[in-house]
């Protein structure tokens, strides 16, 4: 999976639209809640509103939200923290152009507050090239538009996308709105340090101790990227389930060998089992 859509993420997603909104009511009223935008442009490149996410919502609401994106990023993907999120305000003319993101994180992650049904503008969609653009010439070319070669993906309200930032990616031009509480609204940032992350009675000195005399001389030959993998450890210490969350290797991949290394593992003995999302850096 190249990437991960989760929509109805979060709780707190109507209450901290509910403040955007509330702040930008009347256009004549000034305050320093208000004063806190960057407006960044960068010549064919960039162009928005910007804030750092914690200095525009209250405390306890936004530090809610950051603790339950964190505790996702270290259960799903084992990246145990994120890097400090934007808020971004997209407008009329507002943009980025494709790129890419190497080496802010492992995993980029996008989540929207934009009231995407009631939008009054075009575009403000996240794009990504597909994987058959990125390997092109793997394949003759056939006669292709920008579906075949770009994904876009809609900012639905309350919805997390979570994606390899390598992948060259942008968002598509808004046109339309210059209110702000009709544009596109995005908290976005990179999920970072990846380790294994579990729930159970395992020690960090198991695990690792077992992952690596395990894995040691598995020949991987991947590619290049993280892949997160949620193992199912057994009181005797036994792998049951195996599930491989995401990859961000681009291209066709050969998971056999090492899931077979992944089954033979054995952890110490306990009282319970364990969940262990297990991220491997591929080189």
């Amino acid at each position: 999976m190249r990437h991960q859509i989760l929509d109805q993420f979060s709780q707190y997603a109507k209450p901290m639209r509910k403040i955007f909104d509330q702040r930008f009511e009347n256009p004549l009223h000034a305050s320093n809640a208000r004063f806190v935008w960057d407006y960044w442009h960068v010549p064919e490149q960039y162009t928005l509103l910007r804030t750092p996410a914690h200095a525009f919502f209250p405390s306890k609401l936004y530090t809610n939200f950051h603790r339950q994106l964190v505790e996702w990023g270290r259960a799903n993907l084992g990246c145990h923290d994120i890097s400090p999120p934007w808020l971004s305000c997209y407008v009329e003319g507002c943009k980025q152009e494709i790129h890419s993101d190497v080496p802010h994180g492992p995993l980029a992650f996008v989540y929207s507050l934009t009231p995407w049904t009631k939008r009054k503008f075009s575009g403000g969609e996240t794009f990504l090239l597909r994987d058959r653009t990125l390997n092109f010439w793997d394949e003759v070319p056939a006669g292709l538009e920008r579906k075949q070669l770009v994904e876009t993906i809609p900012a639905k309200f309350n919805r997390l996308i979570v994606f390899n930032p390598a992948t060259p990616h942008g968002v598509t031009e808004v046109r339309g709105t210059h209110d702000p509480r009709e544009g596109r609204l995005v908290i976005h940032g990179w999920f970072v340090n990846p380790r294994p992350f579990w729930y159970g009675p395992l020690t960090s000195v198991q695990v690792s101790k077992t992952v690596e005399r395990g894995l040691s001389s598995v020949e991987l030959n991947l590619g290049r990227g993280l892949v997160s993998i949620r193992l199912s450890i057994t009181p005797a210490g036994r792998v049951s389930r195996i599930r491989f969350l995401l990859s961000t290797i681009v291209g066709s991949q050969d998971f056999k060998p090492l899931e077979r290394a992944l089954k033979e593992l054995q952890f110490p003995k306990r009282s319970k089992g364990t969940e262990l999302t297990l991220p491997l850096m591929c080189e």
